[in-house]
């Protein structure tokens, strides 16, 4: 897996004191604060007028064109509400630490969009359709997360791949049984749009794991051990990549290889500024391996 992010984009947006605050965090918030907003207003008895904000073609097509974003922020409060921002949280937060926050705003944007324009034009074909919720939304940056990690380990070991495909088949047919095949197209695009867009950023690990076009015998991808239980890149993954990187070649390792202990005061540095959140998956396993050389240094001097 590689890719290539701007340092400036790996910065959070701004800081609250000493907490900094991200472009994903801000959308939990806003999601959350337009839950509470609708659920007040329909508390009030004035239903009618999020009707006004729920994507509805016959409207768009009389220039109500608002609908085509405000649809998104229509929910009502639930538990699989406060299920659905929490996985956003968590995996839009490992998104944007490896897009940067410019580009992650561009997907997330492209998202909201994407869907009103397909169901758009199944209304110019003579069939109707309103769309609130943005759960095909948020599902979508789930298959960007598994596009970055198609490896990384759910419960009982279970890979993210086949968690993803498993959601996304069941979440069809769902659809499907309810009579709504145009949320299906949107759900099916919007996950294949995200795929892409990591494709195009650098993330090129085969989401089934394996290649479906001709290899050079002999090459093998670089797997990285993110894991969900665990939080981020596994300490194994990083051990078993840096003991891979000292057999590799004693040549090549001691001419490329990074001083420990620089390596180590710039990420230190980083976190004092922006704090461990900033870090993202390779950031953390570079600083665990300049943690363990420098400790098998410390540990060689004192024989």
């Amino acid at each position: 897996m590689s890719a290539v992010i701007r340092a400036s984009e790996e910065e959070p947006l701004f800081h609250l004191g000493e907490i900094p605050v991200r472009l994903i965090t801000l959308l939990v918030a806003l999601h959350s604060a337009a839950m509470i907003a609708v659920s007040l207003v329909m508390a009030s008895g004035h239903a009618g007028w999020i009707d006004l904000l729920i994507y509805n073609s016959s409207a768009v097509a009389h220039g109500q064109i608002w609908r085509i974003v405000t649809y998104a922020f229509v929910a009502v409060p639930s538990v699989w509400f406060l299920f659905e921002m929490l996985m956003l949280w968590y995996f839009g937060r490992e998104v944007e630490n490896g897009l940067g926050w410019k580009r992650f705003a561009i997907l997330y944007a492209g998202l909201i969009v994407l869907g009103p324009l397909l169901l758009q034009a199944f209304g110019y074909a003579g069939i109707p359709q309103t769309f609130a919720g943005a759960q095909e939304v948020n599902f979508a940056i789930f298959a960007a997360f598994v596009a970055m990690h198609p490896g990384a380990q759910f419960f009982f070991g279970v890979a993210a791949r086949w968690v993803f495909l498993g959601l996304l088949a069941i979440s069809s047919l769902q659809r499907l049984a309810a009579h709504k095949p145009a949320e299906v197209v949107v759900l099916l695009c919007s996950s294949l749009l995200a795929i892409l867009l990591m494709r195009r950023a650098g993330y090129e690990e085969p989401l089934l794991g394996h290649r479906f076009s001709w290899s050079i015998p002999g090459m093998k991808w670089k797997r990285h051990g993110f894991s969900v239980m665990n939080g981020g890149l596994s300490a194994s993954t990083a051990g078993a990549t840096q003991s891979k990187e000292q057999s590799g070649g004693k040549n090549s390792s001691a001419a490329s290889a990074p001083d420990p202990e620089q390596e180590m005061d710039r990420l230190l540095e980083k976190i004092s500024r922006t704090g461990i959140g900033s870090l993202d998956a390779t950031e953390r396993a570079a600083l665990e391996r300049a943690r363990r050389a420098i400790l098998q240094r410390g540990g060689e001097s004192n024989r």
